[in-house]
């Protein structure tokens, strides 16, 4: 794989493709912004810069690759279903220990919901099961993107209010919304210029 080449998503009408690392930028600093709000702003970046890590596998790289430049759901777990959240759930465990599940609540559920910590009738999809799928995170562990990402340091802040199931929904919201407004700037960026330009 050419390291200097990971992307996150396929072309945009203009032929351009989003670079991962731009991605992951742009994600962890819309996060940080609404975590701010809730004195969450570190939990909230950590988890745009880890949420498609994944994606920085060359499997995930020849699937977009084979996608048509049109494809604007190439974001989607979908189709092949290639796991690209997994990888970025262990990788917040490993460096963060067991506060580090928060994140991996988080980026593991990203894209199809918050999910549970016991199989239950989540089954393989719980994410105690998902944690244990060191191939997924082996693919990426090694690469100069991880080893960048790990000098980003340790998350501090505390919920407040006593509530911390409702601050991990809070978290989720602000990596959910910024994901989807970071692609959404990439496939039509003239849409997203007008986002917050409408009377209140």
């Amino acid at each position: 794989m050419n390291h200097d080449a990971l992307f996150a998503h396929t072309p945009n009408e203009e032929g351009e493709w989003h670079d991962l690392r731009d991605h992951l930028r742009g994600v962890a600093e819309r996060a940080k912004a609404f975590g701010a709000k809730f004195g969450a702003a570190d939990w909230a970046e950590l988890a745009g810069w880890w949420h498609d890590l994944g994606k920085a596998n060359q499997e995930f790289q020849e699937y977009l690759q084979a996608q048509l430049p049109s494809d604007d759901d190439a974001h989607l777990e979908c189709g092949r279903r290639i796991d690209h959240s997994t990888a970025g759930a262990i990788h917040a465990v490993r460096r963060n220990g067991v506060r580090g599940r928060i994140l991996a609540y988080l980026i593991a559920g990203h894209h199809a919901g918050l999910p549970d910590w016991f199989p239950g009738e989540a089954g393989g999809g719980c994410l105690e099961s998902r944690l244990h799928r060191e191939d997924l995170h082996g693919k990426v562990e090694k690469l100069d993107l991880c080893r960048k990402l790990d000098a980003l340091g340790h998350p501090t802040s505390k919920p407040r209010g006593g509530a911390p199931h409702l601050w991990i929904r809070m978290l989720y919201s602000c990596l959910v919304d910024a994901d989807f407004l970071d692609t959404g700037e990439h496939f039509r960026p003239e849409q997203e210029a007008d986002r917050g330009s409408f009377p209140p």
